[in-house]
């Protein structure tokens, strides 16, 4: 293995195998970040090779040490159960660290703010991802690289940006998992975005029912359905009941979100 990506010793908070770059350098992106591989069970047993999952925010994923507020989702947990009960294929995620640039590069339209404006570093860090990162796992770890084992997703700015790779990307990403998106972010331009998905997806889009956006994401899924995406086949929207806008609520869709796009 490439001195780039280091074994994680075990820890309490990590179910599983990991194996981690601790300053992955672009030159699309200011900031070197890390990132954190999950491993499946059945990792380097064989010449078998797994599908791939890209989540952004890779900090709040495995570890309440990393995770903002010291709320994880429970990734590796999740997947490790999902895993032995055969309700998921084994599968490789890609934790992708954010930086203090986040809502620079999680949005891909600069929108005015008190300081002038922010945002609009999104489609640099869309190369990041599909010319740098995703070339660099494939080449050192044992991955499905095509389109049809593939898939990216987020919540908040991150579902946003995951709609964003759906939307540029489609040859590259399936399967998009967006996680109480910021649909309202510049003026709502998601919703009319959306008229240029590729029907050639498959989509995952949630919301807490005590979610301030709710009846924005409500008119997104209802203009997917529209155009022709079709809900149990490649949509599927659910509303969460009491659900809010946080990592612990978060944590109790993740493992539903990757049965659906993988399962």
């Amino acid at each position: 293995m490439s001195r780039l990506w280091q074994n994680v010793a075990p820890k309490p908070h990590l179910s599983g195998r990991f194996v981690r770059c601790q300053s992955f350098e672009s030159q699309f992106l200011p900031e070197s970040r890390e990132i954190m591989v999950y491993l499946p069970p059945s990792y380097g047993q064989s010449e078998q090779r797994y599908p791939v999952m890209y989540m952004h925010d890779g900090n709040n994923l495995f570890d309440p040490q990393t995770a903002a507020f010291q709320v994880e989702w429970n990734v590796d947990e999740h997947l490790e159960r999902l895993i032995q009960t055969r309700s998921l294929p084994e599968l490789i995620v890609v934790g992708i660290y954010n930086t203090r640039e986040r809502n620079q590069e999680y949005t891909w339209l600069p929108r005015a703010c008190e300081e002038g404006f922010e945002g609009g570093d999104g489609p640099r860090y869309a190369r990041f991802l599909v010319e740098e990162l995703k070339p660099a796992i494939d080449a050192h770890f044992a991955t499905k690289p095509q389109r049809e084992t593939t898939g990216v997703s987020g919540s908040s700015l991150g579902g946003l940006i995951s709609f964003y790779l759906g939307l540029y990307y489609p040859d590259v990403f399936s399967k998009i998992g967006m996680l109480s998106p910021s649909v309202w972010w510049q003026h709502e331009q998601l919703l009319y975005s959306a008229r240029q998905l590729s029907q050639n997806l498959t989509l995952w889009v949630d919301m807490g029912s005590q979610e301030s956006t709710l009846e924005h994401v409500r008119v997104f899924v209802e203009r997917l359905r529209r155009q022709g995406f079709s809900d149990g086949l490649n949509l599927l929207y659910t509303e969460a009941a009491g659900a809010a806008h946080n990592e612990a609520a978060w944590a109790q869709r993740v493992d539903d979100m990757l049965c659906f796009l993988f399962a």
